[in-house]
């Protein structure tokens, strides 16, 4: 019995607590409230960085420009070398790891090849001329983004850490 003297010491410290705990805080209604505490700056902005590098991938010899947006970001501008009166280019845009476009000429062929993919790596758009492109084809223009963005990312990183 000698508890209950002992308990009855604490029973104004916890209804204030529960009373304060249980309290609503005020609505604020001034415009101030909802403006965060730091705005973004235009100068904070990191702007694209850019680089050309050299590689062949399956013994096509190949220079690119690669751009690295702030957005994740990356686009490949590739010039292959080859014994064609035209140079075969291709630009390839990527989000992240995902290749979400080519446009360019194909790896074989002077035809001229589109492919659009979404997030999920579905192919939207094939078109190689004027006809579709093959499973093949669009393999082997996925295979050759891979080893180019490899490539690039790898260059990339090199070269920040040099800075």
């Amino acid at each position: 019995m000698k508890l209950a003297p002992r308990l009855y010491r604490f029973a104004p410290l916890t209804a204030a607590l529960l009373i304060i705990g249980c309290s609503k805080e005020p609505e604020h209604t001034t415009s101030a409230a909802k403006t965060p505490l730091v705005q973004p700056d235009a100068a904070d902005a990191k702007p694209d960085e850019q680089f050309q590098g050299s590689f062949a991938p399956s013994g096509i010899q190949a220079n690119y420009r690669a751009t690295f947006g702030a957005d994740d970001s990356i686009k490949i501008e590739e010039t292959r070398s080859a014994s064609t009166p035209t140079t075969p280019r291709g630009v390839y845009e990527f989000r992240g790891a995902r290749l979400l476009k080519y446009q360019g000429m194909a790896l074989d062929s002077n035809q001229a090849v589109e492919l659009q993919f979404d997030l999920q790596g579905k192919v939207l758009v094939a078109r190689s001329g004027d006809k579709e492109a093959s499973a093949d084809e669009i393999s082997a223009i996925r295979d050759r983004a891979s080893s180019l963005r490899s490539h690039a990312v790898a260059r990339h990183a090199v070269v920040g850490h040099e800075r």
